[in-house]
Protein backbone atom coordinates (compact mmCIF):
# COMPACT_ATOMS: atom_id res chain seq x y z
CA UNK A 1 0.00 0.00 0.00
CA UNK A 2 2.00 3.11 -1.02
CA UNK A 3 2.26 5.82 1.37
CA UNK A 4 2.08 9.86 -0.10
CA UNK A 5 4.74 11.86 1.57
CA UNK A 6 5.33 15.28 1.41
CA UNK A 7 7.44 18.22 2.86
CA UNK A 8 6.16 21.65 3.61
CA UNK A 9 8.81 23.90 4.04
CA UNK A 10 7.22 27.23 4.07
CA UNK A 11 8.49 27.50 7.40
CA UNK A 12 12.40 28.17 7.55
CA UNK A 13 13.91 25.51 9.70
CA UNK A 14 10.34 23.48 10.68
CA UNK A 15 9.96 21.69 7.97
CA UNK A 16 5.85 19.45 8.55
CA UNK A 17 5.84 15.92 6.70
CA UNK A 18 2.48 14.99 5.47
CA UNK A 19 1.71 11.39 4.92
CA UNK A 20 -1.62 9.74 3.11
CA UNK A 21 -1.90 6.86 3.09
CA UNK A 22 -5.34 4.36 1.77
CA UNK A 23 -6.27 1.54 4.40
CA UNK A 24 -9.32 -0.89 2.76
CA UNK A 25 -10.72 -0.78 6.42
CA UNK A 26 -13.44 0.99 8.27
CA UNK A 27 -12.41 4.16 10.05
CA UNK A 28 -14.03 2.86 12.99
CA UNK A 29 -10.97 -0.09 12.99
CA UNK A 30 -8.20 2.69 12.31
CA UNK A 31 -9.68 5.22 14.88
CA UNK A 32 -9.28 2.13 17.42
CA UNK A 33 -5.49 1.55 16.08
CA UNK A 34 -4.89 5.25 16.46
CA UNK A 35 -6.59 5.66 20.20
CA UNK A 36 -6.53 2.21 22.41
CA UNK A 37 -2.96 1.73 23.99
CA UNK A 38 -2.93 -2.54 23.09
CA UNK A 39 -3.55 -1.16 19.10
CA UNK A 40 -1.02 1.29 19.46
CA UNK A 41 1.35 -0.64 21.06
CA UNK A 42 1.44 -3.13 17.96
CA UNK A 43 2.42 -0.77 15.43
CA UNK A 44 3.85 2.75 17.01
CA UNK A 45 7.59 2.44 17.65
CA UNK A 46 7.60 2.12 20.93
CA UNK A 47 4.75 0.90 23.58
CA UNK A 48 1.80 3.25 24.69
CA UNK A 49 -0.84 3.90 27.57
CA UNK A 50 -3.20 6.24 26.21
CA UNK A 51 -5.72 8.74 28.03
CA UNK A 52 -7.80 9.09 24.79
CA UNK A 53 -9.83 12.61 25.87
CA UNK A 54 -9.55 16.10 25.14
CA UNK A 55 -7.13 17.04 27.75
CA UNK A 56 -5.44 13.54 28.26
CA UNK A 57 -2.12 12.05 27.36
CA UNK A 58 -0.32 9.38 25.96
CA UNK A 59 2.74 7.57 27.61
CA UNK A 60 5.27 6.26 25.52
CA UNK A 61 8.01 3.93 27.04
CA UNK A 62 11.02 2.44 24.56
CA UNK A 63 12.94 -0.17 25.78
CA UNK A 64 16.07 0.89 28.42
CA UNK A 65 14.34 4.38 28.52
CA UNK A 66 12.46 6.52 30.67
CA UNK A 67 8.56 6.34 30.03
CA UNK A 68 7.32 9.92 28.56
CA UNK A 69 4.01 11.78 28.93
CA UNK A 70 2.57 14.07 26.17
CA UNK A 71 -0.31 15.87 25.97
CA UNK A 72 -3.20 14.97 23.57
CA UNK A 73 -3.45 18.35 22.15
CA UNK A 74 -6.73 17.42 20.13
CA UNK A 75 -9.37 15.03 20.02
CA UNK A 76 -12.42 14.63 17.42
CA UNK A 77 -13.47 11.08 17.55
CA UNK A 78 -12.86 9.32 15.22
CA UNK A 79 -11.58 12.02 12.74
CA UNK A 80 -8.58 13.42 14.83
CA UNK A 81 -5.89 12.98 17.04
CA UNK A 82 -2.68 15.52 17.81
CA UNK A 83 -0.51 15.13 20.30
CA UNK A 84 3.51 16.86 21.05
CA UNK A 85 6.34 14.86 20.78
CA UNK A 86 9.84 15.77 21.93
CA UNK A 87 8.97 19.25 20.38
CA UNK A 88 7.30 18.01 17.49
CA UNK A 89 3.66 18.24 16.74
CA UNK A 90 1.82 15.18 15.35
CA UNK A 91 -1.77 15.02 13.80
CA UNK A 92 -3.87 12.25 12.65
CA UNK A 93 -6.80 12.58 10.75
CA UNK A 94 -9.05 10.21 9.36
CA UNK A 95 -12.27 10.61 6.42
CA UNK A 96 -14.07 8.00 5.32
CA UNK A 97 -13.49 6.87 1.51
CA UNK A 98 -15.83 4.04 0.63
CA UNK A 99 -15.12 0.91 2.33
CA UNK A 100 -12.21 1.95 3.73
CA UNK A 101 -10.87 5.29 4.80
CA UNK A 102 -7.61 7.63 4.42
CA UNK A 103 -5.22 8.10 7.20
CA UNK A 104 -3.58 11.72 7.30
CA UNK A 105 -0.77 12.90 9.25
CA UNK A 106 1.35 15.50 9.59
CA UNK A 107 4.36 16.23 11.40
CA UNK A 108 6.10 19.26 12.34
CA UNK A 109 9.93 18.34 12.29
CA UNK A 110 11.88 19.69 15.53
CA UNK A 111 15.73 19.26 13.11
CA UNK A 112 15.57 19.64 10.00
CA UNK A 113 18.36 16.82 9.71
CA UNK A 114 16.50 14.36 10.87
CA UNK A 115 13.24 14.59 8.00
CA UNK A 116 14.28 12.17 6.11
CA UNK A 117 14.40 9.57 9.03
CA UNK A 118 11.27 10.79 10.20
CA UNK A 119 9.75 10.53 6.88
CA UNK A 120 11.03 6.87 6.68
CA UNK A 121 10.38 5.84 10.18
CA UNK A 122 6.77 6.82 9.92
CA UNK A 123 6.69 4.91 6.53
CA UNK A 124 7.73 1.24 8.55
CA UNK A 125 4.72 2.19 11.16
CA UNK A 126 1.97 2.66 8.75
CA UNK A 127 3.39 -0.47 7.05
CA UNK A 128 3.10 -2.27 10.13
CA UNK A 129 0.04 -0.56 10.74
CA UNK A 130 -1.37 -2.31 7.60
CA UNK A 131 -0.41 -5.25 8.75
CA UNK A 132 -1.82 -5.54 12.27
CA UNK A 133 -5.25 -3.88 10.73
CA UNK A 134 -5.44 -7.21 8.19
CA UNK A 135 -4.53 -9.10 11.12
CA UNK A 136 -1.28 -10.67 9.19
CA UNK A 137 2.31 -10.31 11.40
CA UNK A 138 3.72 -6.87 12.14
CA UNK A 139 6.95 -6.92 10.29
CA UNK A 140 9.98 -7.24 11.54
CA UNK A 141 12.69 -4.96 12.53
CA UNK A 142 13.52 -1.84 14.90
CA UNK A 143 12.82 0.80 12.23
CA UNK A 144 13.80 2.06 8.89
CA UNK A 145 16.90 0.58 7.00
CA UNK A 146 19.44 3.03 4.73
CA UNK A 147 17.67 2.32 1.95
CA UNK A 148 14.16 3.64 2.74
CA UNK A 149 15.95 6.36 4.29
CA UNK A 150 17.98 7.39 1.32
CA UNK A 151 15.02 7.11 -0.75
CA UNK A 152 13.27 9.68 1.11
CA UNK A 153 16.38 11.52 1.17
CA UNK A 154 16.15 11.50 -2.51
CA UNK A 155 12.12 12.28 -2.56
CA UNK A 156 12.05 15.10 -0.26
CA UNK A 157 15.28 16.63 -1.71
CA UNK A 158 16.40 16.92 2.03
CA UNK A 159 20.19 15.59 1.03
Amino acid sequence: MATQVRVDTSTPGTPVLHFTRRYPHPRSAVWAALTTGKALSRWFPCQVEIDARQGGSLTLAFPDEEPETVPVTEFDPPRTLAFRWAGEDLRWTLEEDGDGCVLRLSNTVADPAWTANTAAGWDVCLDVLDAVLDGRPPLAGDGPDEERIAHYRTVLGTG
